[in-house]
């Protein structure tokens, strides 16, 4: 859940959301209000920057990505306009890293433990089968036990079904649990794009006010919290790189304040 969807749900249970009873169209339109230019010039700044730490990516590819973008209706603001088709033209089915991300991860797993929302990277272990062989159906888990010549009574729970099939060695090398496998593989990598394209749009809007606040003259900013138990990573983030953009990390939900001196 992004901050937005976050302090809206916040908004709501409040009662200090209302709503309209004027029925509203859907879709991917974008509001009347023109935002001002510099926003823009903001997210393509760090998108040049954030898009060339994609591995698999080429820089003719990544021009293209831009375009679609750019081209949009309401540009990186209408991120419905072009989310899906980012996905299926360039990411999906590819080989493709985030290396920022992987850093991160390999920051994370070293120190033993991780933030609110950080996407953990899933490696094959007996958990990962478990939880491909739960995602089949009874029908799919006795057909296995058939082919592994294991007699099962008819009436076996999934449950008892799963954790007998978990306990056998490479059950993953059954094609339909390597299906299973990589169904989760991929829904996780669709996951990292979505978060990659939000960390993208979040730190543009973030240079933006950044810059905004410092051209009225605002030298002082705190850092607001939406989880507190963040706050060591976010420390630790901007130890190693004190200017850093928020979100500092991927799934950072941190927001830097200005503070206005009387």
């Amino acid at each position: 859940m992004g901050i937005f969807d976050f302090l809206k749900s916040i908004g709501k249970k409040e009662g200090a959301i209302k709503t309209n009873p004027t029925p509203t169209k859907c879709g991917n339109s974008m509001p009347t209000v023109k935002p001002e230019k510099e926003i823009f010039e903001c997210y393509d700044e760090v998108f040049k920057t954030m898009i060339s730490d994609i591995s698999g990516l080429s820089e003719n590819e990544a021009k293209e990505i831009h375009s679609i973008i750019k081209k949009c209706e309401g540009g990186f603001l209408n991120m419905g306009g072009y989310h899906s088709i980012v996905w299926e033209r360039y990411f999906r089915g590819r080989d493709w890293k985030w290396n920022e991300y992987e850093e991160w991860n390999s920051r994370f797993l070293k120190i033993g433990k991780f933030p609110t929302n950080f996407p953990q990277k899933k490696v094959l272990t007996p958990e990962k089968s478990e939880e491909a062989l739960g995602q089949l159906k009874v029908s799919e888990l006795k057909s296995i036990c058939t082919e592994c010549q294991l007699s099962i009574p008819s009436k076996t729970k999934k449950t008892d079904l799963v954790d007998i099939l978990k306990l056998i060695p490479n059950i993953t090398n059954q094609s339909l649990v390597s299906q299973k496998v990589e169904e989760l593989d991929d829904r996780f990598r669709h996951d990292l794009f979505s978060l990659l394209m939000r960390t993208i749009n979040f730190r543009g809007k973030n240079l933006y006010d950044l810059r905004r606040s410092e051209k009225v003259g605002v030298k002082k900013f705190k850092i607001l919290y939406v989880f507190e138990e963040d706050k060591e990573f976010v420390e630790m983030a901007l130890k190693l790189k004190p200017n850093a953009l928020h979100p500092v990390f991927p799934s950072d939900m941190s927001m830097k304040q200005p503070v206005i001196e009387f």
